[in-house]
């Protein structure tokens, strides 16, 4: 398919999905979060659980969304509106709590690094514990995270191949200096460019390495084994680029916007003054949705 197809294809499914947002609110929106404990190598841990209240013919796809450094899982549901977005096509969704409001993704964050905290057993064990609650289709459970939560989302790539199917990931990059897994998983990159937290061009924040957005695209893209072409397209505010003909079928797209702090697109701004602008013209749930549902 060309750059130009594409496009529209992806203009068509946007079309799509808003107009299943305007019209079909009311299932998704009267469905209940539930809080559910969790305890994992002796902490008491925990998670939030929506589950669309429309009936379900087949066990439903998975979302794991994982929230930033200092927030929590009711912030990242707030935050990300993904229970509207991925609910009312059918997605279960999950948002896991860290340890001192923060995940050990690699060499990020305190206090959940400090601590050695197995995150990744955790996630692990809360999908399987998901998976006695409500039928889910364990062949398709996907992550996503922002920020800190977005670090986490590549360590699980890395080191739980086979959890998820696919990550996409806002406002965060890879912090394992190593990548142990080699199966090829199909990943998005949403990245503001004038993000401080995660320099596009990459730098030392906090006390921890964060590296160049580019680079971490490529890594993706020689782990997928894709095609060195490139193809380039706008898509609201965002630039985007991706690589295909990738093993698996897999692809890796990574979507730049111009101005944009540490923020989740299409959300409401987080202490901007701080954190830098959001955007209204690149909603970040809907594209993920979007991508999760392509594969």
């Amino acid at each position: 398919m060309n750059a130009s197809r594409l496009h529209r294809s992806l203009r068509q499914a946007s079309l799509t999905l808003l107009a299943i947002l305007a019209t079909c609110i009311a299932p998704a929106a009267v469905a209940a979060t539930q809080d559910i404990p969790l305890k994992y190598q002796n902490l008491d841990r925990g998670y939030r659980l929506f589950i669309p209240d429309a009936p379900a013919t087949q066990p439903r796809p998975l979302i794991v969304a994982l929230h930033g450094g200092y927030g929590t899982g009711k912030n990242m549901e707030e935050l990300t509106s993904l229970n509207l977005a991925g609910g009312n096509l059918g997605f279960v969704i999950a948002y896991p709590e860290g340890v001192g409001r923060s995940w050990n993704a690699g060499t990020c964050c305190n206090p959940a690094l400090q601590k050695g905290i197995d995150d990744v057993g955790f996630l692990k064990a809360m999908v399987a514990n998901i998976a006695k609650r409500t039928p889910i289709n364990t062949t398709r459970v996907y992550g996503t995270g922002f920020s800190n939560g977005a670090m986490m989302t590549h360590r699980v790539a890395c080191d739980a191949p086979d959890l998820f199917r696919a990550i996409a990931t806002a406002s965060g990059g890879l912090m394992m200096p190593t990548c142990a897994g080699k199966k090829p998983i199909s990943a998005l990159l949403i990245q503001g460019r004038a993000d401080k937290r995660i320099p596009w061009e990459g730098g030392n924040v906090d006390g921890s390495y964060r590296p160049p957005v580019l680079e971490i695209f490529n890594k993706l893209a020689a782990r997928n084994q894709c095609a060195a072409q490139e193809s380039s397209m706008p898509d609201g505010v965002a630039k985007c680029v991706a690589r295909r003909s990738c093993a698996g079928g897999t692809e890796v797209w990574l979507c730049g916007i111009d101005e944009m702090g540490h923020q989740w697109a299409g959300a409401k701004e987080i202490t901007p003054l701080l954190l830098g602008k959001g955007t209204t013209g690149y909603v970040a749930s809907l594209r993920i949705v979007q991508f999760f549902q392509s594969h």
